[in-house]
This record gives C-alpha cells, structure tokens and sequence, in this order.
C-alpha cells in the first residue's frame, strides 16, 4: 500500500491479532502512514501479503513470554518501540452455568490477560523512546449484558478498565492510553458468529439489528481510521478515552 499522508513516519508499532479483521486493517493502515509494523498473532505470518506489514511472528498473548519476545524483536530489529495496539481477542457462545473452567480461562486469558501482558511489556519499551501510544481494542460488549456472552463481555469490560488506570499510571512516562469501542464490523469473525451475536443482542437476525440501531455494518478501514488518530500527534492531550465507533447506535 502506498504511503499515504506520513503521519507515522519513524515510528514503530506492534499489533496483536493482526492477521485478520481489525487488527489487519490497523496494521496496514499504520504502514500506510509510514510505521514499521510488527504483527503478532497466533496464526503467525498466514497473513494476507502487500499491506506494507514489516514483520510478522507467532504470538500466543495469553503467554508473558510471547509478548515480551515480540516487543523485543520490535526493539532489537527496528530499533524501538512507539505504538502497541493489543488487539487479539477471543469469544465463547455459551451461557455462564455451562461454560467451563477452559473456556473461561482461554477467553480471558486472551482478551484479558493478554492486554495485561501487552500494556506490561510494552510500556518501559515505550519509554525508553521518550513516550508513545497503547491503544486497546474493547466493545460495546463490555457494558451490555449479552446472553451467551457473558466471558467476553466481562473480558472486555475489564479491558476498558485497564485502559482507564494505565492512562493514569503511565502519564508520567509520555504514554497515552486508549481504547476504541466498536460496535458490529464487518469482519470474518462477526459474520460467522451472526447467530450467537443475534442472540445476544435480542434479534432474530443480525440485519435486524443493523437496520433498527447501527444502520449498516462497520467497516475494519473505520476503526482503523480512529485508530491512527487516537495513536498519533492529533490526539496528543487524549489519554483514559473510550472511544465507541458505533454510528450511534449505543445512542439509540
């Protein structure tokens, strides 16, 4: 992809999960901005090819170790670290009384557990080049009780609330922490997991709920837009935001 406005030109930034869906599209869109973008998602480098990624490496962040050896192969081979966007998440369609104790635990250890590790290991990282971004990615999952839901959305709740304390905690190191909010977005993902989501939203279908309260399906090139807002120089004063990108429909 060609360079596009050079908003992130000399910075290097580490995406999680970013194969596919949002991820992929914050990945190449920082490319595209001039970013040396390192992806790390567990199904590694089986990534789509000319999005202008750097590198690309296997990373379970559930696994400490993982995300430490991902930011230190941004480091040691770019030189640095500026953004992290912890973007790897994973749901469960099942109802509390039957989840059990592994699927619990792989949730939030990937949702979870695995921003804990990415915003740990990134930070001292960050600001060892003087300050950066964290951007994490939550849902409108996190404040709404969705049947079927129930560890995802208490994943991504507690997402929200790292953000908040983080952005606190490490003001005093030059690191604004953030989060981006999406609604339904058009990726592989949502798609195949349209009957569990129904479900949860109260709907018959999917459609239902688009035409009466999002309008349309998002798009990953729309959070990917905010995305670089909230990780660069334009939103040099925003830290602690929640930033919902929904088309209103939270609003309805």
């Amino acid at each position: 992809m060609a360079n596009m406005s050079g908003r992130m030109d000399g910075r290097v930034a580490l995406v999680t999960g970013g194969a596919y869906g949002i991820g992929a599209a914050i990945a190449a869109r920082f490319a595209a901005e001039g970013a040396e973008v390192v992806v790390a998602d567990i199904d590694g480098a089986e990534a789509a090819e000319g999005d202008g990624v750097a590198c690309r490496l296997r990373c379970d962040v559930s696994v400490a170790d993982d995300v430490a050896a991902a930011v230190a192969v941004a480091e040691d081979r770019f030189g640095g670290l500026d953004i992290m966007v912890n973007n790897a998440g994973l749901g469960s369609a099942c109802d509390l009384v039957d989840l059990d104790d592994e699927q619990w635990a792989r949730v939030i250890g990937v949702s979870l557990t695995g921003t804990f590790h990415g915003i740990r290991h990134a930070a001292p990282a960050i600001a060892r080049r003087g300050g950066g971004a964290i951007l994490n990615v939550s849902s409108l999952a996190a404040g709404r009780a969705l049947p079927g839901m129930g560890a995802y959305s208490a994943a991504k709740a507690g997402v929200e609330a790292l953000t908040r304390t983080a952005a606190v905690e490490l003001r005093g190191s030059g690191i604004r922490v953030n989060a981006v909010v999406p609604g339904l977005i058009r990726t592989a993902a949502a798609r195949a997991g349209g009957a569990a989501l129904a479900r949860g939203l109260g709907v018959d279908d999917l459609q239902d709920y688009l035409d009466q309260r999002q309008g349309r399906w998002g798009e990953p090139e729309e959070v990917a837009e905010v995305a670089v807002h909230l990780a660069g120089d334009g939103a040099s004063f925003t830290s602690g935001l929640l930033y919902t990108i929904d088309n209103g429909g939270s609003a309805s």
